[in-house]
This record gives structure tokens, sequence and C-alpha cells, in this order.
């Protein structure tokens, strides 16, 4: 089918072509671009809308990993962008990025490891086995309502802190510049974390070029030589400047994030990239560190 012009204009009528044909040339734009060319006409707005086109925005093996019903595709799309999916017996999430329909996963904080001072291992049924004594004397699993996972662990005491991560790259979405954040809070009585550095890093195992290592602060409080009514243990905020990515970040969910590092995804590649925070100085007791998980994510949208 020939397009015709648009009456009184000199730009070709791409409404005059089949739905079919309009949905196949959408699916190869964006989420975003589909939402603004819902907008030209009714055709291009059932075109828009159609499953031909959304399933195109889904990644390929979402099928597995998704249980929940929707009307559409659409739905089903902005349904993950708004509302992680549980995954692997509940100790991940999976979710889509809006902008670009790429993937994001948290590991709960089941599914990291977690030492003790004596270089044990807390870890879950899905990775590494314990080793050395049982952690349990300084680590505890408790329910808190702001929550995506059943459980977080939350530090009872310790002076050595590891906490570590892996996933595979076949989990991500390829061509991918992605950033991994550590998601945790204080309890009203943390201590210990104060102008502490911590060694944090993001890469695929084996690739230390690739992998960048550096010194981040967990908390923004510093102890104060002076005390003064309602400032807790002498203890006062920081005011790191904007855009210090050494310094946390409040989420809009209520719990902190800071960015272990950063790492790019390629066609076919099947890795595994581990993260890290590691306590370099092992030389003072920390307490009151809730521990959500580390959440994998494209940076910026990228």
């Amino acid at each position: 089918m020939a397009v015709t012009k648009a009456k009184g204009r000199d730009s070709p009528d791409f409404s005059a072509l089949p739905e079919g044909c309009i949905a196949r040339v959408i699916s190869f734009t964006s989420p975003p671009d589909a939402c603004r060319l819902a907008s030209v006409s009714s055709i291009f707005k059932s075109a828009c809308d159609s499953d031909a086109v959304w399933a195109s925005f889904l990644p390929p093996d979402w099928r597995p990993m998704v249980s929940r019903s929707a009307s559409s595709l659409k739905e089903l799309y902005f349904s993950l962008c708004d509302d992680p999916v549980l995954v692997g017996d509940g100790k991940m999430s999976f979710s889509l990025e809006m902008h670009s329909g790429k993937k994001c996963i948290v590991l709960s904080a089941r599914a990291l490891s977690l030492s003790g001072d004596d270089k044990s291992i807390l870890r879950s049924e899905t990775g590494m086995s314990a080793t050395g004594d049982d952690t349990s004397s300084s680590w505890s699993w408790n329910h808190v309502p702001n929550s995506k996972f059943a459980e977080v662990a939350e530090l009872i005491e310790i002076r050595c802190l590891e906490i570590r991560g892996t996933i595979s790259s076949r989990m991500l979405s390829p061509r991918t510049l992605y950033a991994a954040h550590l998601v945790y809070k204080f309890t009203q009585l943390f201590n210990g974390f104060e102008i502490r550095g911590f060694e944090v890093g993001a890469g695929f195992a084996g690739d230390e070029v690739g992998k960048r290592e550096r010194e981040v602060f967990l908390s923004r409080f510093k102890r104060s030589n002076v005390s003064a009514p309602r400032r807790r243990c002498g203890i006062v905020p920081l005011a790191p400047d904007e855009g210090d990515e050494s310094y946390p970040k409040e989420r809009q969910d209520g719990w902190l994030e800071i960015e272990l590092g950063e790492f790019l995804t390629k066609d076919g590649q099947d890795g595994e990239v581990e993260m890290s925070v590691v306590d370099t100085r092992n030389n003072r007791r920390m307490i009151g560190l809730v521990v959500e998980g580390i959440e994998i994510r494209p940076k910026s949208g990228k």
C-alpha cells in the first residue's frame, strides 16, 4: 500500500499504513517513544498499545520469572517497573528500568555472604556453604515493614565487616552499563561507622583491570567532642558536596544506598560479577547496620 500525503500537508500520512506495519516500526523504538506516538492518531494508539509492540520491550526471558497476570503486555510492562517480582525462592527481586526495559535485580541479604569476626560466612543455600564458626552471634535475621524481602540482616556486633555478592551476567540485560549499590540503613543505636572508610568494588571475576576499587563511607555522620541537647552521643551530620559518591544517598523508600562500582555487559557474555564491601581497618566495634541487599540496575538508564 502506498503512503499518501496528509491533507493540507506535504509530509506523508503514515496513518494510512496497516496497523501491523505501524506496530512493527514502533517496536524498534523505545517505551517512551511508543507512549508519545500513541497521541498521533487512533490507529497509531491502537498499534502503540498492541502486544506486538510491548513484547519487543520486555526481556526475551521474562516468562519464567513472571507469574502475574495482566490485561495486556503494556500493563504488564509498567507493573514490572513499579512492582518488582520476587524470584529465586524470594531471595532476589526482578524489575524493569522504565525508560529502557532493561533488567534490574536486587540480591537480598539472604543471597549475600556476610562475614563475622572469625572470617566465617553467613550465607543462604543459594551458593557458598558456611565455613568456620556460626556467625549467628554477629548477625540476626529480622523483618522490617518497608523491605521488599521477608528478612533483612541486622548487625549485632562485629569488628571485621565483609559483605560479598555474586550474580551471573546471563541474568542481566546485554550491552548495558550497570552499577551495583548496597541498600541498607542504621538502627537508632548504630555505632562504629562514623568516618570509617570501606573498600568497595564491582566487576567480572578475574578481571582485575576492569574492577575498580575505591573507598566510601557508609555513614553521613561524624563524632563531635562537644555534646549538645538532642545530639546523640555527640554525633553530628556531615554535609558532603552534592554528587559526592563517597557518601550514601537516601532513597525514596527510606533506605540508604552507596554505589559499589560499575560494569558493562556484552552480547553472549556468560561471566560472574563480584561485588564487595570490605572494612580495611578492623579496629573498631560496629553495631546497628541493617542490610537489605545489593541492587544491580542500569546506570542512568544506559
